[in-house]
């Protein structure tokens, strides 16, 4: 027995040796100094060998949990580190087509305005060749019928009149009028032209910035892909060796991280917020099985109570048959173009606040949207990126968020007044990543749905899902508010 339990001894140094390798090797740091040789053909967790030997031994299983349990928040944190980089190049992309999108209609208002300014031109030319045809008949000075055959246009025709060298007070006016109204076709012509320029060169940084997005969210694929697989078959390990069900450990696992995700917010913010709200789907408390895990990354759970509590420990079920080896998850189809994103309506005034309610519906519109897919300037209706989730969400309740990008829906609520620390956060507020802590640098942005979770359209991997917030240390101190009292 003692030789045995020497034996389980080095097999978990040896796992937490190579586990150790492993964090540095995700994390990119000191790769050099990693020891070539027979310490790189080490397992990197408990093989099912390992597991299915730790069933047997009530003192190694509960080790073996420990190790499987640190080795899930492993993958988690190097999965969510992996998505950081796409989602900054979809912030840039949603960026620029914002951009384009105001170039496009600051020139479709000009084409709009010159249509009038044309019109009104047209209608001045006809009143000078009207007076033409006026004073040629009376023998009105120096004008005749034959500048309105000899002229080529409009414009020739008002230079003709203004040569002549008696013009009595109501022809000079009649004239002034429509050289004035010529002057402003002209005047906005020019501004078409820088515009339309402004437009060219808008497209071409978009169509450059979402090939970007596209190849870094490719680049990005593979290692959120191979993090999350490596997730399930610990979550099937924790499963068998608990005597459970991949569902639960998924639901458990996601609680966990919402209790962790809530408690670092409140070591730093000083608050832990307010629990969530009668109407928005979550509650403190209760149950947090009957889901099931995403094809990776923290799990895709939907909890029937927001944070979830921790499902008491079951006890050592007989040993059961030896399970076959967990399928590999399909690779995920690398992202296609997107449609041009749909131009929000930005108000001219400030959205009025409205009743908590509002937030509510918002939640449960993105909520609708679990399970869809992730594009690059998505909104709907059967794709999205994370701003375009929060736009249409808030939309659904009659309340604009300011464009569809993070950077311009932070600052449009800061305008109106609408932003509050993070302490004091609760369900519908809109949470913003920023990966350097300034706005300018604000990647991504979801709707908090309380007791530390949040609905999000995550990234091209997985989807509009809700889970808990990851990566608290990179959230903004405040949070927008939409709707309620401030």
């Amino acid at each position: 027995m003692r030789a045995r339990k020497a034996l389980n001894a080095v097999k978990h140094s040896a796992r937490t040796l190579s586990c150790g390798i492993a964090v540095v090797a995700v994390l990119g740091i000191g790769l050099s100094v990693v020891i070539a040789g027979p310490a790189q053909a080490a397992p990197s967790a408990p093989s099912w060998d390992d597991v299915r030997a730790a069933k047997a031994d009530t003192a190694e299983a509960q080790s073996t949990v420990d190790e499987l349990s640190t080795r899930l928040q492993t993958l988690q944190d190097a999965a969510d580190s992996a998505q950081v980089a796409e989602l900054q190049a979809g912030q840039t992309y949603a960026l620029a087509a914002s951009q384009q999108q105001d170039a496009q209609a600051t020139l479709d208002d000009l084409t709009a305005q010159s249509k009038r300014a044309e019109r009104t031109a047209d209608a001045s030319a006809q009143q000078v060749a009207g007076l033409v045809v006026e004073l040629s008949r009376t023998g009105g000075g120096d004008l005749s019928a034959a500048m309105l055959i000899d002229s080529r246009d409009s414009k020739d025709l008002l230079y003709r009149v203004g040569t002549m060298s008696h013009l009595s007070e109501r022809s000079a006016t009649v004239l002034a009028q429509a050289q004035a109204d010529q002057n402003t076709v002209d005047a906005i012509a020019a501004q078409q032209s820088a515009a339309t320029k402004a437009l060219a060169k808008a497209t071409d940084t978009t169509k450059a910035a979402l090939a970007e997005a596209n190849d870094t969210a490719a680049s990005a694929q593979a290692r959120v892909q191979r993090e999350q697989d490596q997730q399930d078959e610990v979550l099937q390990q924790l499963a068998y060796l608990k005597g459970t069900s991949v569902a639960t450990e998924a639901a458990y696992w996601t609680a966990q991280q919402a209790k962790r995700a809530e408690a670092q917010l409140a070591s730093t913010t000083g608050g832990s917020g307010a629990t969530a709200a009668a109407g928005t789907g979550t509650g403190s408390g209760g149950d947090a099985a009957s889901s099931t895990p995403s094809t990776g990354g923290g799990t895709s759970t939907q909890p029937s109570a927001g944070g979830g509590t921790k499902p008491s420990t079951p006890a050592t079920p007989s040993k059961p048959s030896t399970p076959t080896t967990p399928s590999k998850p399909s690779t995920p189809t690398t992202p296609t173009t997107p449609s041009k994103p749909s131009t929000p309506t930005t108000p001219t005034t400030p959205t009025a606040p409205s009743t908590p309610s509002k937030a509510a519906g918002a939640i449960a519109y993105a909520r609708a949207q679990i399970g869809d897919a992730y594009q690059f300037g998505g909104a709907g209706p059967n794709t999205w990126d994370c701003s375009g989730l929060v736009m249409m969400a808030y939309s659904s309740q009659g309340i604009a968020t300011g464009g569809h990008n993070v950077v311009w829906q932070y600052n449009y609520f800061k305008s109106i007044g609408r932003l509050v620390p993070m302490s004091q956060r609760q369900p519908g507020d809109i949470l913003f990543y920023s990966y350097n802590g300034t706005v300018n640098e604000a990647y991504h942005d979801s709707i908090y749905t309380g007791n530390g979770m949040m609905v999000e359209a995550a990234n091209p991997q997985r989807g509009v899902l809700e889970r808990a917030i990851w990566t608290p240390g990179q959230l903004l101190p405040y949070v927008a508010r939409p709707s309620g009292s401030l």
